[in-house]
């Protein structure tokens, strides 16, 4: 008789997130990435606000986005093709350590001299373009690494948690720059932005990867990423789904200081406006791994870009302050969900020798068009109106949904056997 060894209890129940949170490998990475999330937001929100100080345009504003988010469209590629060769945390140490020295440069001069003595609006964007060519290097390795942290039963909960991360830090940070904008000045918060990085950088020293990197694959061009995605619809819809989500979401901070302007209010609406997206979302998150499992990640993508859709037309169509933030937190809501379900759906289909190249497609379709968004929803609120202008948010958001339901009748089916083969590998 051949003798089996007893299951441990639950085994095949993915743990809580509690459980996550204080896990040795998992849960520093979760508390470095809320806090240099939050140092993220904190700037992207001062920086607005300081811009549209300084010059009084929301195309210049949207040129903050451009600045942070091209190098990612023009770099992650090649940033993935490395991470799939490469120790993935020894690149995320370098990378968040050129991103602090970016933040720095800004950070010293404007408490030294104040941010009334800088030459303009250049200074801020030329360090939202440092931060970025960092964190190019960064998106696509950050979530590459998440699978290998975890047990693949915890993948759902542990997605949505590193979600949780980004949108958390959409409440966190722009109510700290409101109250500093307040206080202490625009100058404070660059620098505080400035130590967050120093704090995901401990985190990184002290987490090791849960199980074996996968052999490297034969061919570790970017173009073999690309012919993975070509020949796998699933992937390639995926992609696009993420890219809608991402492209909708650019108002939040593009579009948030004219649209306080117009509501009569000033830099604590534009904080609260932001805050309120990362407040409402962060729940959702908490929420978008079971419903995952119950619904299927598809569904709830597609339910999400609805709710983006929804909520942008409440604070497009708002008479007053205080719908305006309803609106704007039934669009966070509606972003994790349909980022989360993406995602994972995403990274179940994924062999790992390919993972960093597809998640390095990941973040140039979530967060590398955000320039093309900045730039058009900037162009048009200067022209049009902020209201108008997040009509083109709207009609993206809904154009997703169009594409969910294409996903969902192909449906992943036709590429499970890449499923298995990313599980098996």
């Amino acid at each position: 008789m051949t003798s089996t060894a007893p299951t441990p209890p639950n085994a095949d129940r993915p743990r809580t997130n509690r459980a996550l949170l204080v896990d040795r490998t998992f849960g520093p990475w979760f508390w470095g990435l809320l806090v240099s999330n939050s140092g993220n937001w904190l700037f992207n929100v001062t920086a607005a606000v300081v811009v549209f100080q300084l010059t009084g345009s929301a195309l210049l504003v949207g040129l903050v986005s451009v600045g942070q988010f091209a190098p990612l469209a023009l770099l992650s590629p090649f940033a993935g093709a490395v991470s799939d060769r490469v120790d993935r945390r020894r690149l995320l140490l370098g990378s968040q350590a050129w991103s602090a020295a970016a933040a720095t440069a800004l950070a010293v001069p404007a408490l030294a001299f104040g941010i009334d003595a800088l030459p303009g609006a250049w200074p801020v964007i030329g360090a939202a373009f440092g931060i970025g060519l960092g964190q190019a290097i960064a998106a696509p390795t950050l979530n590459a690494l998440v699978p290998a942290l975890v047990d693949d039963i915890d993948l759902e909960n542990a997605v949505a948690l590193t979600s949780l991360t980004f949108n958390t830090g959409r409440a966190f940070g722009p109510a700290v720059s409101g109250i500093l904008l307040a206080t202490l000045g625009a100058e404070t918060a660059f620098a505080l932005n400035a130590v967050s990085f120093v704090v995901l950088i401990a985190a990184l020293l002290v987490i090791r990867e849960q199980r074996a990197r996968a052999p490297r694959d034969a061919d570790g061009s970017v173009r073999a990423g690309l012919r993975f995605v070509r020949e796998h619809r699933a992937v390639l819809l995926l992609l696009v789904g993420v890219g809608t989500a991402g492209f909708a979401a650019d108002p939040v901070i593009t579009l948030s200081p004219a649209l306080a302007g117009t509501l009569g209010g000033g830099d604590t609406l534009v904080a609260v406006l932001v805050s309120a997206f990362g407040i409402a979302a962060a729940p959702a998150a908490l929420a978008s791994g079971p419903l995952q499992r119950r619904f299927g990640a598809e569904h709830v993508a597609a339910a999400g870009l609805m709710a983006m859709a929804a909520g942008l037309s409440i604070a497009a169509a708002a008479p007053g302050p205080w719908i305006a933030v309803g609106g704007f937190a039934v669009t966070g809501v509606g972003s994790v969900l349909a980022v989360t379900g993406f995602t994972t759906a995403l990274q179940r289909q994924l062999p790992d020798g390919l993972r960093g190249r597809v998640m390095a497609l990941w973040s140039v379709a979530f967060l590398g068009n955000r320039p093309i968004a900045a730039v058009l929803d900037g162009a048009a609120a200067d022209r049009f109106g902020p209201r108008i202008a997040m009509g083109l948010a709207i009609g993206v958001a809904l154009l997703g949904v169009v594409l969910t339901r294409r996903l969902r009748r192909g449906g992943p089916g036709g590429d499970r056997t890449s499923s298995a083969t990313a599980s098996s590998s």
